[in-house]
């Protein structure tokens, strides 16, 4: 494999070619140039106050998830109640398939409905590496941040994941 970097003019400022890398190998060719440009600031996109946390055991939310969003089709939202003690998660309506099924889960904050892509949601909770998970809510309609629970009380999350709720009808 070959490996080429452009070369800058000496004091020329922005020379033509200048941040392109390209590569080669047999026949196939590639060039990429690094475009001046600012990253996404990201982090403002995280909500640093809640007004309502549910932590859960990740394994049977899970499993709940994937068993109820059977029935949901891609544009279909899966609903979730959450309320002191459980959440309600509800997939379907009118003549369609409907699932409905409760888990227990520890809950602070008034009640909240909410709604998410199945897939969406199922990716964030799988990504969680531990037993537990805080799935942090400001409103039905802003994100919500999932994090897994760290081991010591005061710790920072090891991992994030911002989902945007589907607003309900």
């Amino acid at each position: 494999m070959d490996i080429a970097l452009s070369a800058g003019a000496a004091g020329a400022g922005t020379a033509p070619g200048e941040g392109m890398i390209g590569f080669e190998n047999g026949e196939r060719r590639t060039t990429t140039r690094l475009i001046d440009s600012d990253f996404v600031t990201y982090a403002s996109w995280f909500p640093t106050e809640f007004s309502a946390r549910a932590e859960v055991a990740v394994a049977p939310l899970l499993a709940a998830v994937k068993r109820v969003a059977l029935v949901a089709d891609r544009a279909t939202p899966l609903r979730l109640a959450f309320s002191p003690g459980e959440v309600v998660l509800e997939a379907g309506s009118g003549e369609d398939a409907q699932a409905v099924e409760a888990i227990t889960v520890d809950y602070e904050g008034d009640p909240l409905r909410v709604a998410f892509r199945p897939d969406y949601l199922m990716d964030g909770l799988a990504a969680v590496e531990t037993d537990t998970a805080h799935l942090n809510f400001t409103a039905p309609t802003k994100p919500a941040v999932f994090t897994d629970v760290p081991a010591r009380q005061g710790e920072k999350p090891s991992f994030r994941y911002l989902v945007q709720p589907l607003r309900l009808s």
